[in-house]
């Protein structure tokens, strides 16, 4: 996937908001990137579970976008893209960039579905 840069941060391109899910959920379809500070971020937070898994947090991010079967609202304006699988559910946050032209990965983690219960259901394949 192709790298940009935003304001001075690396971006590295990691999927998409498909044509079809955004119109279903009224948003705009654009690319997803993530920042190398995200990424220090997501394995700060997470590093426990992410070795547990075997994978890194970059590839983390990759599965949850490759695979995820809802989209609920997150906090401060953005979606939380969500592998739904009744336990412990895979997750990461995105919001759109001040431009609105990319999806910019703010977090990803593992969440109980209690949590993800609470959160308002966009879309859901």
């Amino acid at each position: 996937m192709g790298k940009k840069s935003d304001n001075g941060n690396s971006l590295e391109r990691v999927g998409r908001l498909k044509l079809n899910v955004a119109k279903a959920i009224h948003r705009k379809c654009a690319y997803i990137y993530i920042t190398q500070r995200s990424i220090a971020h997501i394995e700060k937070r997470h590093e426990k579970e992410f070795n547990q898994l075997g994978i890194t947090a970059i590839d983390f991010v990759k599965l949850v976008l490759n695979e995820y079967n809802q989209i609920r609202i997150g906090s401060n304006d953005s979606l939380l893209l969500v592998v739904f699988n009744g336990e412990t559910n895979n997750t990461a946050g995105i919001k759109m960039n001040l431009e609105g032209n990319k999806w910019i990965v703010a977090t990803a983690e593992p969440r109980s579905t209690q949590d993800i219960m609470k959160r308002k259901l966009l879309w859901e394949k």
